[in-house]
């Protein structure tokens, strides 16, 4: 099933978090549509966005005592195309929260249109091990939950 069979998915209120970025123009290909190495970055930088309002910056520069949210996978679907000049808006949300690890959802917008989807897991760890996520962070992340944007 592609992540744009949601059609909750394409609809910027319903991702709590948003991190807004312009297009440089080294992001285009020859057709000046965005690449997918650009598209790529602006869903690290929306993810890199709500962990640091979720959890603060040193969560993504100075990680206390050998605890780090580790990037696990990442799953991108293109489903139109984005061009150079303009901005690209990117929504980000919680989809789920496990033992030690939670999943998070992207959106990316140009004009108000979807033009890519992105589910990532991150695992909460301790010296590069899964470590159970604590009740302070589960109500950390809940507070961007997924339809929790509008």
């Amino acid at each position: 099933m592609a992540l744009q069979d949601d059609p909750a998915r394409l609809d910027i209120a319903n991702y709590p978090m948003r991190y807004t970025s312009r297009v440089l123009f080294a992001d285009m290909d020859g057709f000046r549509h965005l690449n997918n190495v650009a598209i790529a970055r602006f869903f690290e930088e929306g993810r890199a966005a709500c962990m640091i309002e979720a959890f603060g910056v040193d969560c993504m520069l100075n990680p206390r005592d050998g605890r780090i949210m580790l990037f696990a996978s990442a799953v991108i679907d293109y489903i139109a195309q984005a061009y150079y000049p303009g901005e690209v808006e990117v929504g980000t949300a919680i989809l789920r929260v496990g033992n030690s690890s939670f999943q998070l959802g992207h959106a990316a917008f140009q004009n108000g249109k979807c033009f890519a989807l992105s589910n990532g897991i991150l695992v909460n760890s301790l010296h590069g091990k899964a470590e159970p996520l604590t009740g302070e962070e589960r109500a950390v992340l809940a507070r961007f939950a997924f339809g929790d944007g509008g």
